[in-house]
């Protein structure tokens, strides 16, 4: 009985479902008509070109529009994209001066609102409209490096507003492409650029995305125009790097604020007397120097251009902030010839992040200091680029020093050889104050009290101690203090034991030897180790066996005045990276006119030799 029941109740629900379907004598029932939106609309537009705001007694640059041209597409629509209409405009529909253009536009579906009079909306070029799937009263474009306009209706009439203002200036010499960023990787355009336009001027607003930090473009003969969003800002100005053929070569700098109001031009006028030559640092023939990891010296031994990051020492993950160029401080043979200008580096730039060295065509043995400064010429960071005449070779020569080392001092052109001539001037290398990177010249020549010659910015003894900072801003500058460090605040970790520190003057891999006491060289008495020998006459002295390490007698300098070279042939002192107290700091003191040959510590303030181990 409840099967029965149950069956019944299916079909009298089927029988209500399709009742209204069909009439009593079963035709069909004919549905209700679908609701219709409202009708497309022919109407005759006229759509009216903006006017930029141009300086007094200056004129409309020519790639400017200002008039309508056969061919020019504009985009106008209602509510939705899928009904907007793109205008081709025709010679006819143009006036005569160009700036109305009137034709009759078919298929329009206004979009009403309460709130403001406008119904229907435009956008040009139609190249770079994107407009959403609700159009609304917006319109949205896919790039801003354009002159882009949008307008709303007033009856059948579109008066465009420009949506960007104009970076302007021009330049002479034929120039390509250029592209344009800031030394603040400020936003110069977006990827997506909406803007709100209606018969209300308050109700501008602009919607932005994905901002652009880097702008490419061409130039027009001799102009360059560069359309920016309203509200662009540049505080620190900006930078163009301009192409000759795929390889940029020349560069401009603007050092001032600008800011960017849209219809408005900001006119920099002629920049090319400050066009500058540029170094790219990512042209494939420019080679790293930090390939292998970032130090405060680098080794160059072959001609060319290279490149390292402006980083401090070691620190490779922090670039040094406000750097605006890099120069050649100094140069030197390592003898007493008279240095020539540009011999041993042709050029130092910055750009990128980078600094770039340029070579002579004939490379020239000898070393270097290039240092970056900020706009107000004060030195950064500094660094030491070594021109060795013969390779450099890195072996355990029988574990002198227990690591692997060079087989010749930090900034030597050549080893030192075990002859009975007097040894190579230019053996000796270069001389540290205990814990600084930055080198000054040794002896010019065995026996003499003159360091060696350079050209460049001279070496300057201050009156007494100076400080950390001061040491990095003027890496000629010697600080001292009777029997004492040159620092004003002594810190023990400048040349760390533990680790190679942003201030180790060592190369990539390489660092300012640890002490050990294990290690022959550096032991309480050097002259009872294996393979011991010295020639005072020849200037040279050596330790280990079979295969010896040599060490020029390069003497050392402390009377503070410039030059000042003491003991060179009879005394060397070689620096370790561990501190022994505030005032003094741990090396080799060998002294053949006393005939002490043994670890022990020197003034900080003292000039000492270097011979790196590897890391």
């Amino acid at each position: 009985m409840n099967e029965i029941m149950k069956k019944i109740y299916g079909i009298a629900i089927l029988c209500a479902v399709l009742l209204p379907l069909v009439s009593c004598g079963g035709d069909p029932v004919e549905p209700e008509p679908t609701p219709v939106g409202p009708e497309p609309e022919t109407r005759t537009l006229t759509f009216v070109l903006p006017e930029f705001t141009i300086g007094e007694g200056e004129e409309a640059p020519d790639i400017l529009k200002t008039a309508w041209k056969a061919g020019d597409q504009i985009v106008v629509h209602g509510e939705y994209a899928k009904n907007q209409v793109t205008v081709t405009l025709a010679a006819g529909d143009i006036s005569g001066d160009g700036k109305t253009a009137t034709v009759t536009v078919e298929n329009l579906y206004p979009y009403k609102r309460e709130d403001c009079t406008s119904t229907l909306y435009a956008s040009y070029p139609a190249e770079l409209v994107n407009n959403l799937k609700h159009c609304f009263f917006y319109s949205q474009f896919s790039s801003t490096n354009a002159q882009i306009m949008a307008a709303c209706n007033n009856g059948d009439t579109f008066q465009f507003q420009n949506i960007c203002g104009i970076l302007a200036m021009t330049a002479e010499g034929g120039l390509g492409g250029y592209t344009l960023s800031t030394p603040k990787k400020d936003a110069l355009g977006y990827e997506f650029l909406q803007v709100k336009i209606t018969d209300n001027e308050q109700n501008y607003k602009q919607y932005v995305g994905n901002p652009v930090i880097q702008m490419d473009g061409t130039v027009n003969g001799d102009e360059i125009l560069i359309f920016l969003p309203e509200g662009t800002s540049f505080p620190a100005g900006f930078v163009m790097k301009f192409k000759e053929g795929d390889d940029y070569t020349k560069i401009y700098k603007y050092n001032h604020p600008v800011e960017i109001a849209r219809g408005s031009i900001v006119n920099i006028g002629d920049i090319t007397a400050e066009i500058q030559h540029y170094d790219n640092p990512f042209s494939s023939d420019v080679k790293d120097l930090d390939a292998s990891g970032n130090a405060n010296c680098y080794v160059i031994t072959e001609p060319g251009s290279y490149k390292f990051k402006a980083v401090f020492g070691n620190e490779s993950k922090s670039f040094i902030p406000d750097v605006e160029s890099a120069e050649i401080l100094w140069e030197t043979w390592n003898d007493a010839s008279e240095v020539t200008p540009n011999s041993v580096l042709a050029a130092a730039s910055f750009a990128e992040d980078f600094i770039i060295l340029r070579t002579p065509d004939t490379l020239k043995p000898g070393n270097a200091m290039v240092v970056a400064k900020d706009a107000a010429g004060k030195i950064l960071w500094s660094w030491h680029i070594w021109v060795p005449a013969t390779k450099i070779v890195t072996a355990n020569f029988s574990g002198v020093m227990i690591k692997d080392m060079m087989d010749r001092n930090l900034g030597a052109l050549v080893a030192t050889t075990a002859t009975d001539e007097p040894i190579d001037p230019t053996s000796f290398g270069m001389m540290y104050q205990w814990g600084r990177k930055d080198p000054f010249t040794a002896a010019g020549a065995l026996g003499s009290s003159s360091p060696a010659t350079y050209a460049g910015v001279p070496e300057e003894v201050a009156p007494g101690q100076i400080t950390l900072e001061e040491s990095i801003a003027n890496p000629r500058l010697l600080g001292h203090i009777n029997n004492g460090d040159w620092c004003l605040i002594s810190n023990d970790e400048y040349w760390a034991d533990a680790e190679k520190t942003i201030y180790d003057p060592c190369p990539p891999g390489y660092r300012v030897s640890q002490k050990n006491t294990a290690a022959p060289f550096w032991s309480a008495d050097l002259s009872a180790q294996a393979g011991w020998s010295i020639n005072t006459a020849a200037g040279w002295l050596k330790i280990g066996t079979p295969d010896p390490a040599i060490f020029p007698i390069a003497g050392y300098r402390d009377d503070y005045e410039v030059g000042g070279l003491a003991k060179v042939g009879v005394r060397t002192l070689y620096w370790t990276s561990q501190a022994s107290s505030e005032a003094k700091g741990p090396g080799a003191d060998l002294r053949s006119d006393k005939g002490t040959y043994v670890f022990g510590s020197a003034p900080k303030a003292r000039l000492g030799s270097v011979r790196c181990v590897v890391e």
